[in-house]
């Protein structure tokens, strides 16, 4: 790759090579060292490829092997220059551009984000911004291991990150930790301050693995939201069944519960559809930075339509991104018609909608055990509602009531009355 740009720089002819004594030409050409190539034999002719450097020594070779030739097609930069000699302007934009392609090359005009789950493009590219980084940013000036320092202390959840500038682009790689929330839960337990676990909703217990505390439940009992389920206090027992102290400790547990969730849905079996005519108009814009630019359109303009924008970023090559994007924007027309759900219909789009529901209980780790949705349609909607019983995990940490122990060998309360 590298030879043939070289090649294109310094301008090469391909000729034909004809006379006495042809191989006896080529072998000179060896000896002195002229290079040829793309040697093809056609007709009782040779057709090679030769620089003008080589061009220009081949005068006493030709003579003493009595061969002369042809020139069959010119390449390379100095042809292409002397043909447009005379067009200075042509010339000058040239030099321009490249001018213009060289200082824009010395700024980041995109900002990539990739391996990002839960924190969105947009977000990271924001939070940048606020740190000084961000699109037309000199390149210069962009310190790849500092940015990837920010990013792992200003994200709890970023574990890893990469940064690196290919062309005009800063690519940004990240990884984050799903169990993020998890941890924080269980540094907040392992701080040293006693907690107790209490239900954060009314449920009945499926099962329960203590592991720290002292469990106040057990299989099948009925909860409350607020009851304690494991209390970190743990009183240390006298001869005579008396509590004469107390341990303490951050509860933990693993606590399911079956729980409900009501549900509750209704919709009209009349509804407004969008009906689409097949009419459609395009408008383009140009955005140079930050400044858009509508492009004038002479298309009708609909009453009811539907946008689809498509955007191209101006970019030569993979990552040499310039500072200018350009947008089509195509609008579909559509009129709006009345509809009947039938009773068939109804229903299943009740199901569907329920079956959404249930997909969002699902993503979060709880178990559908019983469906008490009924669906019932009338002549004017259709109702859905009922109740959805699950297994899930219950239980939230809770600081324990401090008891403390009196010169006479009494307990006392420091809970200003509350009861656990």
């Amino acid at each position: 790759m590298l030879i043939d740009k070289l090649k294109y720089l310094q301008g090469y002819v391909k000729v034909k090579l004809y006379g006495y004594a042809p191989e006896r030409f080529l072998n000179l050409c060896s000896n002195r060292n002229i290079l040829i190539w793309n040697l093809e034999y056609e007709d009782g002719n040779y057709i090679f490829c030769i620089s003008i450097k080589g061009l220009k020594s081949l005068k006493p070779i030709l003579k003493k092997t009595r061969t002369t030739f042809v020139i069959l097609e010119r390449y390379g930069m100095p042809f292409y220059l002397h043909r447009y000699r005379k067009r200075k302007l042509f010339a000058v934009g040239i030099l321009v551009c490249s001018l213009l392609l060289y200082t824009m090359s010395l700024f980041v005009w995109k900002i990539q984000v990739e391996g990002n789950l839960h924190r969105t493009d947009e977000g990271i590219i924001k939070f940048l911004e606020e740190h000084q980084i961000y699109h037309g940013m000199p390149k210069s000036k962009i310190n790849c291991e500092a940015i990837e320092e920010l990013l792992r202390t200003g994200y709890d959840d970023i574990i890893w990150a990469s940064v690196k500038v290919e062309g005009t682009m800063l690519v940004i790689d990240i990884q984050e930790n799903l169990s993020t929330n998890q941890q924080a839960e269980e540094k907040k337990t392992e701080d040293g301050t006693p907690v107790d676990i209490v239900s954060d909703k009314d449920a009945v217990i499926y099962s329960i693995l203590t592991r720290k505390g002292l469990p106040q439940v057990e299989k099948g009992a009925e909860v409350h939201k607020g009851d304690v389920l494991v209390e970190g206090r743990i009183p240390v027992i006298n001869d005579d069944g008396e509590a004469t102290a107390y341990q303490y400790c951050s509860s933990d547990a693993d606590i399911m519960g079956i729980t409900d969730y009501p549900y509750d849905d209704s919709f009209l079996l009349e509804y407004q559809d969008k009906e689409f005519t097949g009419n459609e108009a395009t408008a383009y814009e140009m955005r140079i930075g930050k400044q858009q630019i509508s492009i004038p359109s002479f298309t009708k303009k609909f009453s009811n339509y539907d946008t689809i924008t498509d955007e191209y970023d101006w970019k030569l090559g993979d990552s040499f991104y310039l500072p200018g994007a350009f947008r089509r924007k195509t609008y579909k027309e559509y009129k709006i018609v009345k509809k009947r759900h039938t009773k068939e219909e109804a229903k299943q789009v009740a199901e569907k909608k329920l079956e959404q529901f249930n997909e969002k209980l699902r993503q979060k780790g709880v178990q559908i055990i019983e469906n008490n949705v009924m669906i019932v349609t009338d002549g004017k909607k259709c109702k859905a509602s009922g109740s959805i019983k699950v297994i899930e995990k219950i239980g939230t940490a809770k600081a324990s009531v401090i008891v403390e122990e009196t010169q006479e060998g009494q307990i006392t309360d420091e809970s200003d009355g509350e009861n656990n």
